[in-house]
């Protein structure tokens, strides 16, 4: 019950209540309560100006795998630890080497600050850049590359943050098809758990009302989510998570790994997998992996305290 009580924020009275419905199972607890009609009114009030959506869904032609055969696009998110001013300006410049390199169709940023961001901004000259709320002590990016068509880009704050946290939407085409992407950071450490658990439901809210509301869409949702396994709880129907369905492969589940990730000194011992895409689409096949594993030599410090995730959808 303590535990059920601190995840939710809730009492221990009410967690009995749901823990006894479900056989004193956490996780089915936790389903009931972050589905639940009352914790979805009380979540709504943890953002603000939240864009509308359409009321009616739109017609768009719904393709299968086979009738998308050859097509392929490819998603990357990273945390690149701009609030670390140590070496930051050759770090963003090891940055925006790695993404030349691995060229994603899409790139999601956190921590993303104002200084020495020169390097991130250059890669306009492959990249449409939207940045979350600029200006700020640090936020989020979504890069598209030039074939993406947008249509419309949205910023919803976290009321309930006080990190300044935002989820960042991008809607556009890519072919005549309609492609959704969404970009969080979501509510860092531990003890603000109660936070980070309602902003990562209210972002599969979204998720689930977009794509019901644009029948044969596809969705990308990613970012930094400091989420731990136990923290996850109800994923919508036909949201897939990219590393499972890469194949869940341990060489590429830890994100940010201070065994092996050294920038970090305080923090040595921890494996985290807070770095997450969930995906939705006609899709039938992913490649997951890490990226931001060099060493920069002139420093001796990694481009970022967390590696990159970049996962590649196909249609075979």
């Amino acid at each position: 019950m303590a535990e059920f009580a601190k995840i939710t924020a809730t009492d221990e009275i009410q967690a009995q209540e749901i823990l006894q419905d479900v056989e004193w199972d956490l996780k089915r607890a936790l389903d009931v309560f972050y589905g639940s009609e009352a914790f979805k009114e009380a979540r709504a009030e943890a953002v603000m100006s939240v864009p509308s959506s359409s009321a009616n869904p739109r017609k768009a032609e719904v393709y299968t795998a086979e009738e998308l055969k050859g097509f392929e696009i490819s998603v990357m998110s990273w945390n690149i630890d701009g609030l670390d001013g140590r070496s930051l300006a050759t770090r963003f410049k090891a940055v925006a080497y790695i993404v030349k390199n691995v060229n994603p169709d899409i790139l999601f940023l956190q921590e993303v600050v104002d200084r020495d961001l020169e390097p991130i901004d250059k890669l306009s000259s492959l990249y449409k850049i939207y940045y979350s709320n600029k200006g700020c002590q640090y936020y989020t990016a979504i890069l598209v590359s030039k074939m993406f068509e947008v249509e419309k880009h949205d910023v919803i704050h976290f009321q309930n943050s006080g990190m300044y946290r935002t989820l960042q939407i991008l809607e556009g085409t890519v072919g005549g098809i309609k492609v959704f992407l969404l970009n969080t950071h979501l509510e860092s450490m531990r003890e603000h758990r109660p936070q980070r658990c309602a902003q990562f439901s209210f972002c599969m809210d979204k998720c689930e009302e977009l794509i019901k509301a644009n029948p044969g869409c596809m969705l990308f949702f990613g970012g930094d989510l400091n989420l731990r396994d136990e923290e996850v709880s109800r994923i919508p129907d036909g949201i897939l998570d990219a590393w499972v369905s890469g194949g869940s492969d341990t060489k590429t589940k830890f994100t940010w790994d201070t065994y092996k990730n050294d920038n970090k000194q305080g923090f040595h011992g921890a494996k985290m997998r807070f770095d997450r895409i969930y995906w939705h689409g006609p899709l039938n096949k992913v490649e997951f992996s890490l990226q931001g594993r060099q060493r920069i030599r002139s420093c001796l410090c990694f481009p970022s305290d967390h590696w990159a995730i970049n996962a590649t959808f196909s249609a075979i």
